[in-house]
């Protein structure tokens, strides 16, 4: 089961091999590190060059553990007019893109929704992170069109996160349920900042069991070498 996750590299507190490690003991075969990217300074966000210095330390990870791999993603910015704040070139040497909407949450309902499918539409997007914006008890989600989401998410092949983190659990089951429905399918996320994060899994199961997911509609519940055939890659 792989899991979006944040190390040192951006806003975490682990580095990529404590993750790795945590991930092993909870059984995991793989895991992919989904560090932030482009213009988000609040999260140190990486630029280019420390992209490709965070590929070689997962390689001295993969060379290093057994047993478990360690995948690199990134955490991509979608944009005022839905572009990413990270060149094409950049995100199609990565093994996940995540995709998510970090600023312009009081957009209207139109422009939110059109700027989502536009970054879906990017070849190199494989799936979109907590994609209705809310943060439990401190903001409401974002105006979008989700039923307008998902059919361009079942037509470009892209993926919706069900994120665990307690202060997210976005998608909800309903719209999980919504999704499962217009045939897109899902991955189980963590959004973990730290190794003992990683247990926030549990919560996105149960979103997705209560969304009526089953194991065919996430696809982190297949082997690594299954799941990345169902990724834009």
């Amino acid at each position: 089961m792989t899991s979006k996750m944040h190390t040192r590299w951006s806003d975490g507190s682990n580095t990529i091999e404590e993750m790795a490690v945590a991930a092993k003991r909870l059984g995991h075969e793989y895991i992919c590190i989904t560090d932030h990217t482009g213009k988000l300074a609040i999260a140190h966000a990486l630029d280019e060059k420390r992209i490709l210095e965070q590929r070689k330390e997962i390689e001295k990870v993969n060379k290093k553990l057994k047993g478990i791999t360690t995948l690199q993603g990134v955490e991509v910015n979608i944009t005022d007019d839905g572009t990413l704040d990270m060149p094409d070139k950049v995100l199609k040497q990565l093994d996940v893109v995540v995709a998510s909407i970090h600023s312009g949450f009081k957009n209207p309902r139109e422009k939110i929704t059109k700027r989502m499918i536009k970054a879906m539409e990017n070849e190199n997007v494989d799936i979109i992170a907590h994609p209705t914006g809310r943060l439990i008890t401190m903001r409401q989600s974002y105006e979008i069109d989700l039923d307008a989401v998902f059919d361009a998410a079942k037509e470009t092949k892209t993926m919706m996160e069900i994120n665990s983190y307690p202060e997210r659990m976005d998608l909800r089951d309903v719209h999980a349920r919504a999704a499962v429905k217009a045939g897109v399918k899902l991955v189980i996320s963590t959004d973990a900042h730290n190794a003992d994060q990683l247990h926030f899994i549990k919560l996105g199961i149960g979103t997705a069991r209560r969304g009526w997911a089953t194991k065919n509609d996430i696809i982190n519940t297949r082997s690594l070498k299954d799941m990345m055939k169902m990724l834009k890659r």
